[in-house]
């Protein structure tokens, strides 16, 4: 069945916060609706993500990417069967293809009738959701005990994958309020001058940061709350301001830990 937060269609984009130079536009908030470029580049993915089960081997495949790639070897040998002329198909082949045939048609005749068919044909959803397809099998075998048509089935199906992206939709509009909320109050905080001491808090990163913190500050948002730039921008300072006169430090240089953690950490 199609999940919640797994529609490609609701992506948050990656934005740099403002603790790693990102604009404040506040605002301003990403788009719910799914751009022709998001919609090229969902389908690609998935197209890479099919390449990729197709050209594993089996025991290098998780049993959930088996499955996948099992789905996948069935979805393109019915197209190929189906779109094929009888002219060029082999005689198994021939075979295979009516009895798919046969298959598709017995479907549409139990969707027309009463009751649940024998066996339930691929249920369709739109582009860019994802299915969580243990959860479709157990829903198969539920529909199948209520006795549902193909039609009243698929009628089911419809509805979770609109509950998705209706829930999708409200959580991004959410975060993306969130996170202007979050810009407003950390400019507000860091007065006029907010730009200059938002390079302070660059300077921490570049020295104590990692490229896996700089995204997780960034895709989580957490980089334009007020309580951690004002955090970092402190760091930055010290970090300016490295020298000290100390008559165990001869230097006048503080190490990383003092920087960080402050007096506390002084060598003995």
């Amino acid at each position: 069945m199609p999940e919640p937060n797994a529609t490609a269609a609701t992506e948050v984009k990656e934005e740099k916060s403002l603790i790693d130079g990102g604009e404040v536009e506040a605002g301003k908030e990403k788009s719910a609706t799914q751009t022709p470029e998001e919609i090229a580049a969902a389908k690609q993915t998935q197209e890479a993500e099919e390449k990729r089960l197709l050209e594993a081997k089996d025991e290098d495949l998780s049993a959930e990417d088996k499955e996948k790639k099992a789905g996948i070897v069935k979805t393109k040998e019915e197209k190929r069967l189906l779109e094929a002329k009888d002219e060029d198909l082999s005689a198994e082949d021939k075979v295979k293809k009516a009895a798919l045939i046969k298959a598709q048609d017995d479907a549409k005749k139990a969707a027309q009738g009463k009751g649940a068919p024998d066996k339930y044909a691929d249920f369709t959803v739109p582009e860019g959701i994802a299915v969580n397809q243990p959860m479709l099998e157990e829903f198969k075998t539920l529909a199948k005990e209520l006795d549902l048509t193909q039609e009243k089935a698929q009628k089911l199906v419809d509805f979770q994958a609109k509950y998705v992206k209706g829930v999708d939709a409200s959580l991004l509009k959410t975060f993306n309020e969130t996170l202007t909320t979050w810009k407003k109050e950390t400019v507000q905080e860091l007065g006029a001058d907010y730009k200059k001491e938002l390079v302070y808090a660059g300077r921490a990163i570049d020295k104590f940061g990692t490229p896996e913190l700089r995204q997780l500050l960034n895709q989580t948002g957490v980089g334009n709350h007020k309580e951690l730039v004002k955090f970092f921008v402190k760091i930055g300072k010290t970090v300016s301001e490295d020298t000290f006169v100390d008559g165990k430090n001869k230097t006048g240089k503080k190490s990383d830990a003092e920087l960080f953690y402050g007096d506390s950490m002084k060598e003995k």
